[in-house]
């Protein structure tokens, strides 16, 4: 029952699921269904940036950022350039990212949103109906299904799965489509502030572990200023500036407000979106989109 679970006998996890979490779906799911019109992304993959995690566009963020499994958080008063900084993230970690929003982001996206642009490959792409599909599962559910875990599991293995079980099941079903490859898988939810008791929940620091712990790194993208929970998550960046609209975007600075201690971003000091190559160039591409 528990075949193809990333962590077991260094198998890649099960692809060929085709079971959906309730309230939640991928835009396309490869099936001969046709979804919603407003559902489906235009047909431009061509037009996506081209991130490599190697790339020097990088060079002013710390590697393990990209290296390595970790938590993210981004926030700003621009809703624009918070999701574009989350893409810019998430893509340079892998680009082979999946990408989390509530449906109700569908009707509010603006030109210059990378699932709008077509950035974002609809096999990768989670719409959610509710914060619920982020919650974890009952804590007593696990503990019956438990038993079904053979006993002689070592207690190490015994207690991932049942971690893995309490997860919700929209990333159960993200993390069994991982496939390894070298960098950290990624989960990126956009609009984090749809789902305010997340900051809240006591089961944050056990989902953020739990997918670290399989190799995955979670970003969230939050509109505004969240809450006290910002603290639970390995990197925290500020977006500080003035303007909603993207042609303000050179007037907006980006600051660490935590996990690094050394270069340019070390002890918060704010830089310039136009200083940071791997922004500068998804900005300057949302801006000018190929025809």
């Amino acid at each position: 029952m528990f075949r193809n679970l990333p962590w077991e006998h260094g198998t890649p996890p099960g692809r060929g699921a085709s079971s959906r979490p309730p309230n939640s779906d991928p835009a396309i799911d490869g099936s001969n269904s046709s979804p919603d019109p407003m559902h489906r992304l235009p047909g431009r993959e061509a037009n996506r940036p081209q991130t490599d995690p190697g790339h020097d566009g990088a060079a002013l963020f710390p590697g393990t950022l990209f290296h390595q499994p970790h938590s993210v958080l981004v926030f700003g008063p621009s809703r624009r350039l918070v999701r574009l900084t989350l893409f810019a993230l998430a893509s340079h970690t892998n680009p082979d990212f999946h990408w989390v929003e509530f449906r109700s982001s569908v009707t509010e996206r603006t030109p210059c949103d990378p699932v709008r642009l077509g950035w974002i490959p609809e096999n990768r792409l989670w719409l959610i109906d509710s914060p619920r599909s982020l919650e974890p599962n009952d804590a007593d559910m696990p503990v019956g299904l438990s038993k079904l875990i053979s006993a002689e599991e070592p207690p190490d293995s015994r207690s991932r799965l049942v971690e893995f079980l309490r997860l919700p099941e929209l990333s159960q079903q993200i993390i069994a489509s991982q496939t390894p490859d070298g960098h950290p898988g990624v989960v990126a939810v956009s609009e984090i502030e749809h789902a305010p008791d997340m900051f809240s929940s006591s089961h944050v620091v056990s989902i953020l572990s739990v997918h670290q712990d399989l190799g995955l790194s979670v970003m969230v993208g939050h509109y505004s200023t969240p809450g006290p929970g910002r603290d639970l998550f390995d990197f925290v960046f500020r977006l500080q500036g003035e303007g909603e609209r993207l042609e303000d975007w050179k007037h907006y600075q980006l600051i660490c407000e935590k996990g690094v201690n050394t270069g340019p971003f070390r002890e918060r000091r704010p830089i310039s979106l136009r200083e940071i190559p791997l922004l500068d160039e998804v900005v300057s591409r949302a801006r000018s989109p190929e025809p």
